[in-house]
């Protein structure tokens, strides 16, 4: 991975020295350094060192862009976010159950001191959970071809046999609608259980032979078709308590009392007799348990809690805290036991790790690491001698093109201002697989013959950039920068064109694709005409799985396209009765059939 080698580079310096020597230890430490650098700096000592790592930062906003900004050098599989919840217990608004699922496994993350960064806003800490020993962040794990008795999670979760796993689900807050409706419900037919976790994008679908899970699949929701096939799922529960019988009548003993004199807990009660899947039910927690916690002490001994500019903590907690008083005024519902107060956050008992701005750090910092602009936007001759520069002044150069054409154009332009490269590919494979399907010894092939005699995980193993020379590389760099303590400079592309050069990706969620054809039908790609539809598959690309149409021409062709391009293939209609040829790829075939469609259109027209 690229944040190796960065990494590499910043351990040989010595630039850090001091800040991660006493990390090493054990101690806490201070570094001065830019906020730009910051989530940089959280992936670097993760990737010298790695360890379950808590961030917190003032503002929700601000903990998104940091939480991407880290999962463009780590991977979004090490990256977490606990995300402040949008619906107050006295506001009405139903509980997003993607967002509980995300927040639940970000602190069971932190519960296992997995190695693994969870990034929280300081404002997001405030709401309390459960205690840790009620073990609601705890997922139903489910393993493929094993006995559910066999299951990890099957004693906690008194798990024997299949009528139970319903049971289970409606305990982490699922709801059985009959039919899927989205994350957080699920629907039983015979031995096959379908549900949406809230923590994932897609449904799964659990096939039993009697008290075995047979096979987990991914599916589309409006079709049932299979995806894909996984080995495990973790089913992380949507509500922030356990939706039991018995936490139900726990809660209506304790407010028996209080609700004589207090209309919204009355109502609340009232509520309680249907159970605990209702909006609104986030009010009872301090009625659930004995006492709630914040997500510190979720964090086990091991964890790196990272303070972010800790007086701006203080003050975004204080704001939210005012914000949380004023609503709820006239609702008749405490804050107390539902939000911390700002002086009591809790932020882990372990080691600590602070950043702080070189400019208000004054002598209370362990180490500081001026950090440079890369200051190329504009004229591109301003970004051929800014690399002439670093080059020359023996800094290690990487320049950023995650775009195959992009990286290409790059390439022949540092040639012609006589700038030495190297290029240095973290995959095989630079878009998406628009072309023939490739085997595996293909890619291995291909590798050999760009390394030479060395292997691709050797070369990764090594860590090591060239000086002397612009390293192009193919993975994306959030923010340029220049370390000149490290001697390191980062430049992307999209800093030589501003805002406006960075790529927009389209996501396309395929659990929400009403498709309009089957595996086996015949469809039409407007570029590469017709083809039978195989069905949704995933490949790895850039690191990152993702979908892709399945299309089958003749002659044994195949062609992947991007659930992102989806709109470029459309079911085939034709005569009835009779079967469209195929078209062969990589020919003429399909456009002299649209030259000679137009023709006959344009004849028809006259």
């Amino acid at each position: 991975m690229l944040i190796e080698s960065l990494t590499y580079a910043l351990e040989k310096s010595e630039a850090l020295e001091t800040f991660w020597g006493k990390l090493d230890t054990g101690e806490d430490a201070t570094l001065g350094v830019a906020s730009s650098a910051r989530p940089f700096m959280v992936a670097a000592r993760y990737a010298h060192a790695p360890q379950c790592t808590l961030v917190v930062v003032a503002g929700e906003d601000a903990a998104t862009a940091f939480a991407r900004n880290v999962s463009a050098y780590l991977g979004d599989e090490r990256v977490f976010r606990f995300a402040e919840r949008t619906d107050l217990p006295f506001g009405g608004k139903a509980a997003d159950p993607r967002a509980i699922a995300r927040r639940l496994e970000a602190a069971n993350v932190l519960a296992s001191a997995r190695n693994a960064v969870v990034v929280a806003s300081a404002r997001a800490l405030l709401r309390m959970l459960p205690p840790v020993k009620a073990s609601i962040h705890k997922p139903l794990a489910l393993l493929a071809g094993r006995e559910l008795m066999d299951m990890p999670c099957a004693g906690e979760f008194d798990l024997a046999e299949f009528g139970d796993v319903p049971r289970v689900l409606e305990e982490h807050g699922y709801e059985n609608t009959g039919e899927l409706e989205g994350p957080g419900t699920f629907c039983v037919k015979g031995g096959v259980i379908d549900v949406f976790p809230g923590n994932m994008q897609y449904p799964v679908r659990l096939d039993f032979f009697g008290d075995e899970l047979d096979e987990i699949r991914r599916i589309v929701p409006s079709t049932g078709q299979t995806i894909s096939t996984l080995d495990a799922v973790d089913i992380y529960a949507v509500r922030e308590f356990a939706c039991t019988k018995a936490m139900a009548a726990r809660a209506a003993e304790k407010l028996k009392r209080p609700a004589r004199t207090n209309p919204a807990l009355r109502e609340l009660l009232e509520q309680l007799e249907g159970g605990l899947h209702f909006d609104g039910a986030d009010a009872l927690l301090p009625y659930l348990y004995d006492k709630t916690t914040t997500l510190g002490d979720y964090a086990a001994p091991g964890v790196l809690t990272t303070l972010v500019e800790p007086r701006s903590l203080f003050d975004d907690a204080m704001h939210a805290s005012d914000e949380l008083q004023a609503r709820a005024k006239g609702s008749n519902i405490a804050l107390q036991g539902l939000f911390a107060e700002p002086a009591t956050m809790n932020f882990g008992a372990g080691q600590r790790a602070t950043y702080l701005s070189l400019m208000r750090a004054g002598g209370s910092i362990d180490d500081e690491l001026p950090v440079k602009r890369v200051d190329v936007a504009g004229d591109p001759e301003k970004l051929f001698g800014r690399l002439r520069q670093l080059i020359e002044q023996d800094y290690t150069v990487v320049f950023s093109a995650p775009s195959f054409r992009a990286r290409q154009d790059m390439k022949l332009a540092f040639v012609d201002h006589d700038l030495p490269i190297a290029e240095r590919l973290d995959v095989m494979e630079d878009e998406a697989p628009q072309s023939l399907d490739r085997p595996n010894n293909t890619l291995a092939r291909e590798a050999a013959l760009r390394y030479g005699d060395e292997t691709l995980s050797e070369e990764i193993r090594k860590r090591r950039l060239k000086k002397g020379v612009v390293n192009v590389i193919d993975v994306e760099i959030p923010l340029g920068m220049i370390i000149p303590k490290a001697k390191l400079a980062m430049i992307s592309v999209s800093d030589t064109q501003g805002a406006s050069a960075k790529r927009a990706h389209r996501h396309v969620d395929i659990t929400e694709i009403p498709f309009p054809y089957q595996p086996g039908d015949y469809v039409v790609h407007a570029a590469h005409g017709i083809a039978h539809f195989t069905g949704l598959v995933q490949q790895e690309v850039d690191g990152t799985r993702r979908d892709y149409l399945l299309l089958e021409y003749a002659e044994g062709d195949k062609l992947y396209v991007p659930v992102e391009q989806l709109d470029r293939v459309t079911r085939y209609v034709g005569p009835e009765g009779g079967n469209p040829r195929l078209t062969r790829l990589n020919t003429s075939d399909w456009s002299r059939a649209m030259t000679r469609a137009r023709k006959a259109t344009k004849k028809l027209a006259f």
